[in-house]
């Protein structure tokens, strides 16, 4: 007992793991899995209490499963014979994470079947005034929308400065308490079927339901935003069916597969909180001021198809040489119900019919991949690859040349729709050396030609080369490092595309504007004795966005990460081991506050009116974990400690940011951007910083070889401080739904702190 005692207390003193990622789900409890017999049906009985406590956001900690109060469950049974596999499971019977799995491998069939629940938990800290009258369609009280477009004495509808936040909203007091919250429902089934050695053929189905709430943004414009409780009633369908052909020397599979997309909600109508009557006459600048319309309205997720055919092929060369390809052909459809062009009864009578009625949306798609491998000799090796992709859109025109802005303003400033499409091409091209022992030398170019209708860019290609080193078989050391060097360049240009959305002309989209990438990894595995090893990393990235003109937008990004880690195995069914991450980020981006050209001194062109945002966070990982399997006699021991935590600054920066900060003008002809006696108007976005902990400990002991009991207990932290999450004043902890230009749910990231404890019965058989 010494013995052990000391082994023990040598390994609590070591530590080890793999780096955490903010809230990683913590493992299912579970029983160790029991020696199956052949021939004799086995399995597991994993049952009993749990409990849990909470404070703070307690629907971030229980996130994407249910803590509830009351049973834990896993059961398992199978059988494994020379004719036959089954295997069935349970767990978290009755909750909303519950799942249930079963498969079977017998003679020319294989058949599985899976039942998933997933809850996504936002928040249970939400409130709102608005009242969900039907599927989709939220109402205000008429008394206090009266009162807020009367502009009553004292009354605040959706405060539109900060010398109003001192006020509560009309609409605070009718907020109602719910939880929102959504939940995924899975069942899928799979059957395989060898009719031959060389003949078989596949079948699957799955069918997935959306039920519940997620918070989505219905806005009026820039005069007040609105968040409510999109409600959820969607079914996804998928099924697939292939035949495939296969030997010693290749394979051929032709395959079919269908999606069904099915919403039950079409659209989203809620009240205005700042009208009750819509305005009479309209008002042109009523997106703005509030003069609008009584009601808004938006188009959600329509429901929509997909049917694929797909041809596969491999074949098998002399000199370790295989060309394998795969072709597919793919038509979407949607076909929904458009909406009105307005929702504003003022308005509609002045529109004509929408050109049709149904979006009689189709995309057909043409995809392709092609690769040839060969491995001539034991110094020698080349890869090819070559991927096309055609997206066309062959949905017919729609005139929007006459729409309504805002559902506010009508006006003939619109156009007809444009046909997306794009077509991209990308050759692989790989060369595999043997320089040393062990030792390999890849050399690769990769060219990628992307076009793409309706983008400032028509065209863009990558050029990509990339090399690596890998030292692999070595039993006392690894080594992998690679570079990547990519350059991006456009053609096609149209300035007007970018200007006509009303963007400066200097402005870039990240995803084609031209850039220079410069990546590289370095990785050491070092194993001195075979009870320990080290791993050491080191990753770095730069993007930089360069090109004639580019003036506003993403510019530069660059990202570094530096892991090391320890496992040691000091003694038998002892594991013990450490791991530490760090992670930089930073981005630097640049924009105008500026007027339309005309409207003033020619804001729209000075550089004064420049401002940059430079976003820089910093992430530290640590774990550490224990496990004690047996050493101990009949019994198990597992410990874990996790911890992150990020930093996320916001730093402003530019001549902009001067004159909002000092209440001046640095160009004649401007005005002082800040009211009169103020000497700043200019307030910074303050650091997002979270630290996060969790730590669990299983324990089971087994009196005899079948029966034993569980403890288990899990200790999750979130301190987390987040400029988006605005409480009541004096009240922390409790949302305010009221803040400057909207009506929220009072939804963000919040802190807290969960504890959920286990006591289980364990009998394996």
């Amino acid at each position: 007992m010494r013995d052990r005692l000391t082994a023990m207390t040598a390994a609590l003193l070591l530590a080890s793991a793999t780096v955490a990622s903010a809230q990683p789900t913590p493992p299912r409890v579970s029983a160790p899995a029991a020696a199956p017999t052949v021939g004799d049906w086995t399995g597991s009985v994993d049952f009993g209490f749990r409990s849990d406590s909470s404070t703070g956001d307690n629907a971030r900690y229980e996130r994407y499963r249910d803590l509830r109060d009351g049973s834990a469950s896993r059961f398992v049974v199978g059988k494994d014979n020379e004719t036959f596999m089954f295997k069935a499971t349970a767990e978290n019977v009755g909750y909303h994470d519950q799942r249930y799995s079963v498969n079977y491998n017998g003679g020319k069939a294989k058949v599985s079947f899976l039942w998933d629940s997933t809850p996504l938990n936002y928040s249970y800290l939400t409130s709102t005034p608005f009242v969900e009258a039907s599927p989709g369609v939220f109402t205000l009280s008429t008394a206090a929308r009266g009162q807020v477009q009367a502009k009553a004495p004292g009354i605040v509808g959706v405060p539109q400065s900060a010398a109003l936040l001192g006020t509560a909203s009309i609409y605070r007091g009718l907020a109602q308490p719910f939880d929102l919250q959504q939940r995924r429902d899975s069942a899928s089934f799979a059957v395989t079927y060898n009719a031959t050695k060389e003949l078989g053929a596949n079948f699957s189905f799955t069918s997935t339901k959306k039920t519940g709430h997620q918070p989505w943004g219905a806005s009026f414009s820039f005069n007040n935003a609105n968040e409510l409780p999109l409600p959820l009633d969607n079914r996804a369908n998928d099924m697939s069916a292939g035949l495939e052909w296969a030997n010693a020397d290749g394979m051929l599979r032709v395959a079919w597969d269908g999606s069904w997309f099915t919403n039950s909600i079409k659209e989203l109508v809620w009240d205005n909180p700042l009208r009750l009557t819509d305005t009479t006459p309209y008002d042109p600048s009523g997106y703005s001021n509030g003069n609008g319309p009584a009601r808004g309205r938006m188009s959600v997720a329509p429901s929509s198809a997909m049917n694929a055919v797909s041809l596969t092929g491999l074949y098998k060369m002399p000199s370790h040489t295989t060309i394998s390809g795969i072709m597919s052909f793919t038509n979407m459809t949607q076909d929904d119900p458009l909406i009105p062009w307005t929702i504003n009864p003022v308005i509609s009578p002045l529109m004509k019919a929408l050109p049709r009625q149904t979006a009689q949306a189709k995309v057909g798609g043409i995809n392709g991949l092609f690769t040839f491998t060969s491995r001539p000799n034991n110094f020698f090796g080349l890869s090819m690859r070559y991927r096309f992709n055609d997206h066309q859109n062959l949905t017919p025109e729609f005139d929007a040349t006459n729409y309504v802005r805002f559902d506010a303003v009508p006006e003939p400033t619109g156009g007809p729709t444009e046909q997306f499409d794009i077509r991209e091409n990308t050759f692989d091209l790989t060369g595999t050396f043997r320089v040393a022992p062990y030792t390999s030398l890849r050399v690769g170019y990769i060219y990628d030609d992307f076009n793409r209708t309706g983008r400032a860019f028509s065209d863009m290609r990558d050029y990509t080369f990339r090399t690596s080193v890998d030292t692999v078989g070595n039993q006392y050391l690894t080594i992998r490092a690679i570079f990547d060097h990519t350059k991006r360049i456009g053609s096609g240009f149209s300035e007007a595309s970018i200007e006509d959305g009303g963007a400066q002309p200097g402005l870039r989209f990240y995803d084609e504007a031209d850039r220079d990438r410069n990546r590289g990894t370095l990785l050491f595995i070092v194993t001195p004795v075979s009870q320990v090893d080290f791993t050491a990393s080191v990753s770095s990235g730069k993007d930089v966005y360069t090109g004639p003109g580019h003036d506003f937008g993403l510019l530069n990004n660059d990202n570094t990460s530096y892991n090391a880690g320890i496992n040691i195995n000091p003694m038998a069914h002892v594991n013990v081991g450490a791991s530490y991450g760090y992670d930089k980020f930073s981005s630097l981006q640049s924009s105008r506050n500026a007027n339309p050209p005309g409207t003033d001194y020619g804001s729209w062109t000075d550089p004064n009116r420049t401002w940059n945002l430079n976003n820089d966070e910093k992430v530290n990982n640590v774990n550490v974990y224990l496990d004690v399997l047996k050493a101990i006699a009949k019994t198990d021991i597992r410990l874990s400690y996790d911890y992150s935590d990020s930093d996320n600054a916001f730093i402003h920066s530019g001549p902009r940011i001067q004159e909002l900060s000092t209440n001046t003008f640095l160009t004649p002809g401007d005005a002082r951007p800040c009211a009169t006696g103020l000497t700043s108007c200019f307030e910074a976005l303050p650091a997002v910083t979270n630290k996060w902990q969790r730590f669990s400990v299983d324990l089971k002991y087994f009196a005899t070889a079948q029966v034993g009991v569980g403890v288990g207990y899990w200790y999750e932290k979130l301190d987390v401080t987040d400029y988006s999450a605005i409480d009541i004043p004096g009240q922390t902890g409790t949302p305010r739904i009221d803040y400057l230009g909207e009506i929220s749910t009072g939804y963000g990231s919040r802190p807290y702190k969960g504890q959920t404890a286990f006591v289980r019965v364990l009998y394996l058989f």
